[in-house]
Formats: structure tokens, C-alpha cells, sequence
């Protein structure tokens, strides 16, 4: 899992398998270790809730998704679950693959789609 912070937005990648662990109830978790030993955990799980929610307590980014949407996430065509919590923009999405270089956790990404859209254009496109 990925995590990406921007003055407005949180927002995680997951590979394949961690989209299908969420489905089935597990909460998925990383932790970054800094030099010095201090940590950032962000952790992805879903719940009885309405809409996406984030929180940050300690060194813990949490968000919450809701657990039906969770359920039904990995065989959709859905790239993301979305929300905002006041002013901040919650997005939990798929991780595609690259269409440039491979990547060695390719077979644990999805399709992408645009690789499809690049070809069928041609290589002059």
C-alpha cells in the first residue's frame, strides 16, 4: 500500500491482495521507519460507516471505509472509494500497473487501463 499526503488529500494505493484482504475484514496496515526511530503507520479498515473518514492520533493516519463498499470492491470496475471529511479529500484506490517500465510487484497490481487506450492508438500516438 501506498500512501500519498497533499495539503487536502490523503490517499492509498492498494495492490490487488490488499484489496481483497479489506474485503474480507482484515485491516491493512504499513509502517515507515525513520531514521531515529520514529514512525508513521497508515492503516486502511473498513466498518459500519456511511462514507470514508480519516483520522490522525499519534503517529497513526486511520481511515475508515465503508465495509459494504469494501466487500464488493475487488471484482468491480470501481478504482476507488472516495470521500471528503471536511476540507480533506479521502481516496482509497486501486494500484495499477505501470505502462512504462515493469514493475516486480506487477502481477500484485491491476490492469491498466490506459495500457489498453496506448495499444490500441499505435506506438506514433
Amino acid at each position: 500500500m501506498k500512501l500519498r499526503l497533499t495539503g487536502h488529500a490523503v490517499r492509498l494505493r492498494m495492490r490487488r491482495s490488499e484489496v481483497e484482504k479489506l474485503a474480507a475484514g482484515s485491516s491493512i496496515a504499513e509502517t515507515v521507519v525513520f531514521p531515529g526511530g520514529a514512525t508513521l503507520t497508515f492503516r486502511v479498515s473498513g466498518a459500519a460507516v456511511g462514507e470514508p473518514a480519516v483520522a490522525f492520533s499519534g503517529s497513526v493516519v486511520d481511515v475508515v471505509v465503508p465495509r459494504e463498499t469494501a466487500v464488493s470492491w475487488p471484482d468491480s470496475q470501481q478504482v476507488g472509494i472516495y470521500g471528503k471529511q471536511q476540507s480533506l479529500e479521502i481516496l482509497v484506490e486501486k494500484d495499477f500497473r505501470r505502462t512504462s517500465l515493469p514493475s516486480p510487484d506487477d502481477d500484485d497490481r491491476y490492469p491498466n487501463p490506459r495500457a489498453h487506450a496506448r495499444e490500441a492508438s499505435g506506438p506514433h500516438s
